[in-house]
């Protein structure tokens, strides 16, 4: 339903690029040892890679650059969180992926604002963590990922970010793909 909601609020490209194959996504969830959800697989299949309702990055695990790769992102993002978890414990008051029920991030925001899966019961349970990095810190949003993106479109959700969403941010900017090409 809010993938339904998403597209008809952000119209998706005609021709996505680094979307995934069946055989692609089940190489990813070996990977990361976890079932992603299916919304996020869907939105990803949908979208591709880009810059979603001109805000959201969410981290595609077929795109070819490391800002966006959801594995490359898992490892940098938790990594980090972890780190800073050791000297500020109340600012980072929930576990990090790999840990059991640890935040797993799914994307950011063109503030720098982080966002996470909270992985308690199954994939299509999971809820929202938004970390305002330089703000309110940690909020966990009763959403999953495409209940979350729909509910600030639909001005639901509060956005990490002042008077958005407006007129021109329900747009899709798609990225092309990294071409390693030989230097002659």
């Amino acid at each position: 339903m809010s993938l339904a909601t998403i597209n008809s609020l952000v119209p998706p490209p005609e021709s996505p690029v680094e979307v995934g194959t069946k055989a692609g996504w089940k190489e990813v969830e070996m990977k990361l040892g976890l079932k992603l959800p299916a919304d996020y697989r869907k939105f990803i299949d949908t979208y591709g890679s880009g810059l979603f309702a001109d805000f959201y990055m969410v981290y595609n695990p077929f795109a070819s650059s490391e800002l966006i790769n959801l594995i490359v992102c898992v490892n940098r993002v938790c990594g980090y969180n972890r780190t800073s978890q050791t000297s500020n414990p109340s600012r980072f008051p929930y576990p990090y992926f790999p840990e059991p029920n640890g935040l797993l991030p799914w994307g950011r925001d063109e503030n720098g604002n982080d966002y996470f899966w909270l992985r308690k019961g199954s994939p299509a349970t999971w809820q929202v963590v938004q970390d305002s990095n330089r703000g309110s810190g940690i909020l966990l949003q009763p959403y999953t990922m495409t209940g979350f993106l729909a509910g600030v479109l639909e001005g639901k959700v509060k956005a990490l970010a002042s008077h958005y969403p407006n007129s021109e941010s329900h747009t899709f900017t798609q990225w092309k793909p990294i071409t390693h090409e030989a230097q002659s």
